[in-house]
């Protein structure tokens, strides 16, 4: 467990900020060969990792300071900019990150869901570095737990190890990084048999929206916000707007019947 990465002079660089840079360059250019693959073009997908780049970073950093510490930044504003010190959300990364790529597309008069299906498929890649910063930063941690698989936190420099030291924690870090794992064959299977446009993207809404939802109550971090007297989270909220988006994008498109052109 490392909360800060390395240090330049004398600032600290958060794994967790670091990571989010590993996960886009990692999915931005598998998404890249995925597309010289399928014939599209490669160049959109780089536009979308500088895109992805700066709206998860700004989203990420966005939802901490709004939903999980306002007050602290209320005191004194300019903290918002003391992104060395931590402070990220990754539902923040995922919402932006999906507005913004939106927003090109929708400017760029692309193909949306024929690039959607091909940066689903690389979103997994994503997903599991962010969690890996996760565990390296000790947050997004679990609750209380006897169960054999588990993490002790003990560096008070986070907030595991802060609010629990030496406590063990359900590992949720490491069981978003296996979900992660099994989301990317998943989607690779229906990516390789996709029958529409839109079909991997919306198996991916779906897949990460039932996933994440269960996973998120075995979590133990209350500040990430919790609504209906403690039984939903924001991130659970999100996951019930991403399946539904999903199941509706399915049905839409699966009922207009035409061969995609790939």
């Amino acid at each position: 467990m490392r909360p800060i990465l390395f240090q330049i002079g004398n600032i600290g660089v958060p794994a967790f900020f670091f990571t989010i840079m590993i996960a886009t360059l990692a999915a931005t250019f598998y998404g890249y060969w995925l597309a010289k693959r399928e014939g599209a073009d490669p160049v959109v997908l780089l536009d979308f990792g500088i895109i992805a780049i700066i709206c998860s970073v700004l989203g990420a950093r966005f939802f901490h300071i709004v939903i999980e510490n306002p007050s602290y930044y209320l005191e004194n504003p300019v903290r918002v900019f003391y992104f060395w010190q931590g402070g990220f959300v990754s539902i923040g990364a995922f919402v932006f990150a999906i507005a913004g790529v939106l927003i090109y597309m929708k400017v760029r008069r692309i193909d949306a869901f024929r690039y959607l299906d091909i940066v689903s498929a690389a979103v997994p890649l994503a997903i599991f570095f962010v969690r890996l910063g996760c565990l390296c930063a000790g947050c997004c941690y679990g609750k209380p737990t006897d169960f054999f698989i588990h993490l002790i936190f003990t560096n008070k420099g986070s907030a595991a190890g802060y609010y629990h030291p030496g406590v063990a924690l359900h590992a949720t870090q490491i069981y978003f990084m296996l979900n992660a794992v099994v989301m990317g064959a998943i989607l690779l299977i229906v990516y390789k048999y996709r029958r529409f446009k839109g079909q991997v993207f919306s198996a991916f809404l779906m897949y990460y929206g039932v996933s994440r939802f269960l996973l998120e109550f075995l979590r133990g971090d209350e500040d990430r916000g919790i609504f209906f007297g403690g039984f939903l989270s924001t991130g659970q909220i999100a996951m019930m707007v991403s399946f539904l988006t999903g199941l509706i994008i399915y049905i839409v498109k699966s009922r207009e019947q035409h061969s995609p052109t790939w």
